[in-house]
């Protein structure tokens, strides 16, 4: 607690588990945020927890003093009364990355590179990925998406996630009734089959985990595979009358996992490395295979704002439902014990509710 802080009244704080060191995780009660002009005062109600978060929990990231939870949906609190859209009370999602507008790379329709994207905004004292963490969020305007009042907030709280499926799906360029080999069946893997069940694709779902398996038969994928017992290229080529997967992609954090998307594409399919890989290791590439066939290989990193917008639409229109991808919701002051307690790589996520 900052000095000061214990002559303050319980409305001038509120709650934040607050990452300071390896391992280390704790709920306290900081100073409350202010929204300056532009902003708006978020109340937090759900926070999902993301492999960043506990990255930076297990010391794989040294960012301290963190307040994590970057994927979260709340209710306003307060909005300028000349706003024509916000009012008290509604729900909305937060799309917390920074997008200044006017790089390279905004002013070119890829906002999600913005050279300003890891910059902190102002100084609350604390590294902020997302915040939702705590109990208050002031976002700038521009970074609240308004959402349905029907919709389920711990739902809601995975638009970010989805968000970043749908910009990987967009640089697979599917087409209706094409087949999709996806490799990594974990939280991002079921969204991407549910998306690409959407486009009217045939999806078939590679991973080394049987609960993963179950988990992309119950989103919609058509056909699983174990590589571990089966021969997925033998599968996919039998799929696909010999042609190979049109698109395909890596959603699986293992150099194993990307040599066997290279192997699963097709001629003039489309590779797409989701995942990232730490430590970085290279992939065996076949320069003849990716010339002959005209295979296009790219990688994907976050989202833009309107990935972020399309998301919140599909949730908020029924078009989508991602309660299958939520294994429980806990309080926040269960977080710091689920961060010490849980593994990365989670099948579904946990989501706190504040």
């Amino acid at each position: 607690m900052e000095e000061g802080e214990n002559t303050m009244s319980s409305a001038e704080l509120m709650r934040a588990v607050i990452i300071t060191g390896p391992r280390t995780a704790t709920l306290e009660r900081i100073r409350r945020w202010s929204p300056e002009p532009g902003e708006v005062l978020v109340r937090c109600k759900t926070a999902a927890i993301c492999t960043t978060e506990r990255r930076i929990f297990l010391g794989d990231r040294a960012l301290y003093p963190t307040i994590g939870g970057h994927e979260f949906a709340g209710i306003v609190e307060w909005v300028d009364e000349d706003d024509p859209e916000l009012k008290p009370g509604d729900y909305v999602a937060i799309d917390a990355v920074n997008r200044c507008g006017h790089c390279y790379y905004c002013i070119r329709g890829h906002d999600n590179l913005c050279v300003d994207m890891y910059k902190p905004r102002k100084d609350y004292g604390y590294i902020l990925i997302g915040g939702g963490f705590a109990e208050y969020v002031t976002p700038l305007r521009s970074q609240v998406v308004k959402l349905p009042p029907t919709v389920n907030l711990e739902e809601a709280s995975l638009i970010e996630p989805l968000a970043c499926c749908i910009h990987s799906i967009k640089k697979a360029q599917l087409a209706l009734g094409e087949t999709m080999a996806i490799i990594g069946a974990g939280t991002m893997g079921a969204m991407h089959i549910m998306l690409a069940k959407l486009m009217g694709a045939r999806v078939i779902v590679s991973d080394v985990d049987e609960a993963r398996l179950d988990l992309a038969r119950r989103v919609g994928a058509d056909v699983v595979v174990n590589p571990r017992r089966d021969d997925p290229v033998k599968l996919v080529r039998d799929y696909t009358e010999g042609r190979g997967a049109d698109a395909v992609i890596v959603a699986a954090s293992a150099k194993e996992a990307g040599q066997q998307g290279l192997a699963l594409v097709g001629r003039l399919g489309r590779l797409v490395l989701y995942a990232s890989l730490y430590p970085p290791e290279n992939l065996e590439i076949d320069w003849n295979h990716i010339h002959y066939e005209e295979i296009t290989i790219t990688g994907t990193e976050g989202k833009s704002g309107e990935d972020f917008r399309q998301a919140a639409a599909l949730l908020g229109s029924g078009a989508i439902s991602l309660r299958p991808l939520i294994s429980k919701v806990i309080p926040l002051h269960e977080l710091p014990q689920e961060l010490a307690l849980k593994p990365t790589g989670e099948t579904q996520r946990v989501v706190v509710r504040l």
